[in-house]
C-alpha cells in the first residue's frame, strides 16, 4: 500500500493466517485502485488495468474457476451460482453442487432444477429447526452479530455439509450482486451514481460478506473462492461502461452468459431473492421465535 497525498493507493492485500490457501482475506481491488478519506468520508475509485482491455466476462470467470480447481459449488438456483456451476460441472466432472433450504424453499426448488439440467449431483441440506439451532450456536462462537448469524445459517450449513463429504475447495456466487447492480436499490439510482456506489459496496465486502464467508470456512478447514471477485473478473467489468452492465439491470451480463451456456430460462430469468429469504431461513426464525414467544428474531438468536 502506497501513501500518496490523502489517497491510499491499494496494489493487493493478503492476512497473515496459518493457511493462506484456507483463508484468504484481502482488498478486492485490482492494482492501483485509489481510496480517498476526507472529511471522515472513505471514496473508492478502481483504476482500470490496461492489461484487461476488453477481456470477455465469461472467459475471465473461467480462468478463475480453472485456476482455483473447486470440487464444490455452493448453489442457490439463482443466476449467480448456477453460471459458476455449469461452468465448474463442465471443466470439472466430478464437481459437487451443495445446497441448503427448508422443505418448502424456493432455493431448493430452484437447485433442484439446476441440478436435473447440468446431470450434477446435488446435495441438499434440509434445513430444520435442529440444524438451525447448531448453526446458530456454531456461527456465534464466530462472534458475528445477529445480521450475519442469520446471513451465515444456510452458508454455514452448507459448508458443512461439503466438509462432511470430505470435500476441500468449494466456489460462492458472492460479488456478483454488487459488481453487476443486482440490488434492488439500484434500480432507483441515477446512472452517474451507480459506478461510485459499486465501488463503495465492493470496498466494505471485506468487512461483511466476505469476512463471514472466509471465517466460517476457516472454522470447518475448507478453502473458498470467489470467482466474481476476481482481479480479471473485476476487471473485465470495469472494462465496460456502467450503461452496459447496467442494461435492464438485474445483473444482465451474467444472465446473457448464463442463456450462452445453455441454462434454461427458468434459471436465468429467475429474479432475485435474497438468501436468508429463498432458503426460507427466515421464515423458520420468525416461526420458531413465535413459538417459543419472543419478541423478535434477536431476541431468540441471542437466547440460543
Amino acid at each position: 500500500m502506497k501513501n500518496r497525498n490523502d489517497t491510499l493507493l491499494i496494489d493487493k492485500i493478503n492476512s497473515a493466517s496459518k493457511n493462506e490457501e484456507i483463508f484468504d482475506f484481502r482488498f478486492i481491488f485490482p492494482g492501483g485502485a485509489a481510496v480517498t478519506i476526507s472529511d471522515n468520508v472513505i471514496k473508492v475509485k478502481l483504476g482500470k488495468n490496461e492489461k484487461t482491455g476488453q477481456l470477455d466476462i465469461a472467459q475471465a470467470l473461467k480462468d478463475s474457476i480453472l485456476r482455483f480447481k473447486p470440487d464444490s459449488v455452493l448453489v442457490s438456483g439463482g443466476i449467480d451460482s448456477s453460471v459458476l456451476a455449469a461452468i465448474a460441472v463442465k471443466e470439472f466432472k466430478e464437481v459437487k453442487l451443495i445446497s441448503a433450504g427448508t422443505e418448502d424453499s424456493e432455493d431448493a426448488y430452484y437447485a433442484g432444477i439446476l441440478s436435473g439440467e447440468l446431470n450434477g449431483s446435488l446435495n441438499n441440506v434440509t434445513i430444520t429447526e435442529e440444524n438451525l439451532i447448531h448453526a446458530i450456536k456454531e456461527l456465534k462462537e464466530l462472534k458475528l452479530d445477529i445480521y450475519n448469524i442469520i446471513m451465515g445459517i444456510t452458508e454455514f450449513l452448507s459448508i458443512e455439509r461439503a466438509k462432511k463429504m470430505r470435500l476441500k475447495r468449494i466456489i460462492s456466487g458472492v460479488g456478483s450482486d454488487e459488481l453487476f447492480f443486482g440490488f434492488q436499490k439500484h434500480k432507483t439510482m441515477k446512472r452517474e451514481e451507480l459506478g461510485e456506489f459499486r465501488e463503495s459496496r465492493l470496498f466494505y465486502m471485506p468487512a461483511l460478506d466476505l469476512w463471514r464467508l472466509n471465517s466460517i470456512a476457516h472454522k470447518l478447514d475448507i478453502s473458498i473462492a470467489f470467482p466474481y471477485l476476481d482481479d480479471k473478473v473485476i476487471g473485465a467489468a470495469l472494462s465496460k461502461s456502467v450503461e452496459e452492465l447496467a442494461e435492464n439491470y438485474d445483473k444482465f451480463p451474467v444472465r446473457s452468459i448464463g442463456k450462452s451456456i445453455g441454462l434454461s430460462g427458468k434459471i436465468t430469468e429467475r429474479r432475485k431473492k435474497a438468501m436468508q429469504y429463498g432458503s426460507g431461513t427466515v421464515k423458520l426464525l420468525r416461526d420458531l421465535s413465535k413459538k417459543k414467544k419472543y419478541e423478535n428474531v434477536g431476541e431468540f438468536i441471542k437466547e440460543i
